[in-house]
């Protein structure tokens, strides 16, 4: 008598759910120190997202306008939404908000055309922009002329400034970051140790104390009568310390790269930017990490220049 066994095909569990336990399994309980802080982490998060959630949300105060409505035993967030305008705008004049509001109307509407593919000469567009674009900003925000009332910058504050100096910092630090790069790959000895001296120096210095310098001392050096804009000597000096930030991501690009790539532009009698175009572009991921805290730079700007003294004060 022969027997004939009948092999079924195994039966395939769901993609979606095989995908997820494999990730769980990998991440979450790879071993048993793993398994046992994955363990921990579920129940703190059991016993601590319904306190905080009861005190943010539940329990919390939402209408108002002094500390005094703030009666509940939760958050207060009554003066988020009583100053929501001082954090957008800082103490810029109330009735002349709508020209920040226009000039990042103006700005999302110019820039949406450099992400379509079919924009004819988008290279030629994008530098047109770069120049017309600060230019209507200044004139919008500032104004002085034209029709507009001036706003010292002294009123400037909130996202708005936020925005501006982080800006400014990127495309001012991008140009000087590139050539402090080249520079300290230059086989020119002066240029050289003139690009390490100062990428070292601005790269030792706290910037809390690059700013407190450009807001308060340097005004004391300077001759009598002679007087910059805070805000200008704060941009300077933003610049100058993400510079040589930008140097050292840019100069490991380049010196990630095989030497016979070099070589190699060298043997089509490539110059200086040409050779170095290359190096360039394959930093362009690792240079986008570092815009992320030049939003946070104007938090100290305003600090040190002693803006705080006017928020904590209007809070009281």
């Amino acid at each position: 008598m022969t027997k004939v066994l009948l092999s079924h095909p195994p039966r395939l569990a769901s993609h979606n759910s095989s995908r997820a336990m494999v990730w769980v399994r990998k991440n979450l309980f790879s071993s048993w120190s793993n398994s046992l802080l994955t363990i921990g982490c579920i129940w703190l998060m059991w016993e601590l997202i319904p306190t905080v959630a009861e005190l943010a949300f539940l329990q919390a105060n939402w209408v108002g306008s002094t500390r005094a409505d703030c009666t509940k035993s939760g958050a207060c967030w009554v003066f988020i939404h009583e100053r929501f305008g001082q954090f957008m705008y800082g103490l810029y004049p109330h009735d002349q908000r709508w020209r920040i509001n226009l000039a990042l109307l103006i700005g999302l509407v110019s820039i949406a055309p450099m992400f379509w593919k079919i924009l004819p000469h988008r290279s030629r567009y994008i530098a047109v922009w770069a120049v017309i674009y600060p230019l209507v900003v200044w004139w919008l925000m500032y104004g002085g002329f034209l029709g507009l009332d001036r706003v010292e910058t002294r009123q400037w504050g909130g996202l708005t400034l936020t925005l501006i100096i982080a800006s400014v910092g990127i495309a001012g630090a991008l140009p000087w970051g590139i050539l402090l790069a080249l520079g300290r790959r230059s086989h020119m000895p002066i240029v050289r140790i003139l690009s390490v001296i100062f990428i070292e120096f601005w790269r030792g210095v706290p910037l809390i104390t690059v700013l407190f310098m450009s807001s308060v001392m340097l005004p004391l050096f300077m001759a009598e009568g002679t007087s910059i804009d805070k805000l200008i000597r704060a941009l300077v000096g933003v610049i100058l310390f993400q510079s040589a930030y930008v140097a050292e991501v840019v100069r490991g690009g380049l010196q990630a790269l095989p030497k016979g790539q070099y070589e190699a532009a060298e043997s089509l009698a490539c110059g200086l930017l040409e050779n170095s175009g290359a190096g360039y572009s394959a930093t362009g991921v690792e240079a986008g990490n570092s815009w992320a805290g030049k939003y946070h730079h104007r938090t100290l700007q305003r600090y040190q220049s002693g803006d705080h003294h006017r928020v904590v004060r209007s809070f009281q």
